[in-house]
C-alpha cells in the first residue's frame, strides 16, 4: 500500500505525513520555519561574512553535499529542497542571476531522539546553516501509536543527486526544441506518499515555451540512484 505524501508547503514549511493502518487512514503533520527563513536569506549567523554563491553549475546534489558536510553522510534525511534562480530571462522576479542557489534546506532525524525530527536550512549568502529546530508531528483521523518516523527517513548516503547530471546533459537538444531558454529550477529527495511508497529525486525544469514565449515547468522524478528514470513530465 502506498504511502500518503510527504508535502511541503513552503511558505509555511508544513509537511503532510499520510498513513494507513488495518484500514484505518491516518494523518501526520509536522511543521517548521526553515523554509520561509532560508528563503528570505535569514538562517544561520546574521554577521557571517558573505561567501562565493552556489550554483547548479556546480552539479546537481551542490545543496546535499553542503547538507552532508553539516550533518554527516549517515545522517537520515526525510526531505531535502534545493531550488535554484531561474533568472529574469524566464522568470521577471527573480533577482539572482540563472542558477544560483537560492534554497537548501533539510528534514532529519534527531540523533538524541529518534521518534523526533529536526530541520534547518542554509544562509546562501554566508553558506552557514541554522541551528536546528524541532519539527512537530501531529497525528489525526487515525491511531497516533501507528506511526513510525523510520517509514520517512533514509540514510543520506544512500542518495545520488549527483547521479543525475548526465540526464540533464542528454536533455539539452530535446528541451532546445521545446523552449526559447530553460534552466534547472530544482532538485528535490522526496518523501514517500501518495503516488511513491519509496524515496523519489525531483528534478525541476523552468522555461519559456518557443511557440509562444509562455512560462512552463515540468519535473521528471527519479530513484535514489539518480539514474533510473521513473516519470518524465518535462515536457509540456
Amino acid at each position: 500500500m502506498f504511502k500518503p505524501r510527504f508535502a511541503t508547503l513552503c511558505l509555511l514549511a508544513t509537511a503532510t505525513f499520510g498513513l494507513s493502518a488495518c484500514g484505518k487512514g491516518t494523518d501526520a503533520t509536522t511543521g517548521s520555519a526553515d523554509v520561509a527563513a532560508n528563503q528570505a536569506g535569514t538562517a544561520g549567523t546574521s554577521d557571517a561574512p558573505e561567501v562565493a554563491a552556489l550554483n547548479i553549475s556546480a552539479g546537481p546534489d551542490v545543496c546535499f553535499r553542503a547538507i552532508a558536510k553539516h550533518l554527516g553522510p549517515d545522517a537520515k534525511v526525510s526531505e531535502i529542497n534545493s531550488f535554484f534562480s531561474s533568472g529574469k530571462d524566464i522568470d521577471s522576479s527573480d533577482d539572482e542571476p540563472q542558477g544560483q542557489l537560492t534554497v537548501c534546506s533539510v528534514q532529519y532525524q534527531d540523533p538524541a531522539d529518534p521518534r523526533k525530527l529536526l530541520g534547518t536550512s542554509m544562509n546562501v549568502r554566508t553558506g552557514k546553516f541554522a541551528s536546528p529546530s524541532p519539527v512537530d508531528i501531529t497525528v489525526s483521523g487515525g491511531d497516533a501509536s501507528e506511526f513510525k518516523l523510520a517509514d520517512y527517513i533514509i540514510p543520506l548516503a544512500q542518495v545520488n543527486a549527483a547521479g543525475l547530471a548526465p540526464f540533464m546533459e542528454a536533455q539539452k537538444a530535446a528541451m532546445s526544441k521545446i523552449y526559447s531558454r530553460f534552466t534547472w529550477s530544482g532538485v528535490r529527495l522526496m518523501s514517500p506518499g501518495a503516488f511513491s511508497n519509496v524515496h523519489v529525486l525531483r528534478l525541476d525544469i523552468d522555461g519559456r515555451l518557443a511557440i509562444n514565449d509562455i512560462k512552463k515547468t515540468g519535473y521528471a522524478e527519479f530513484a535514489i540512484d539518480g539514474k533510473t528514470l521513473k516519470e518524465n513530465n518535462l515536457k509540456p
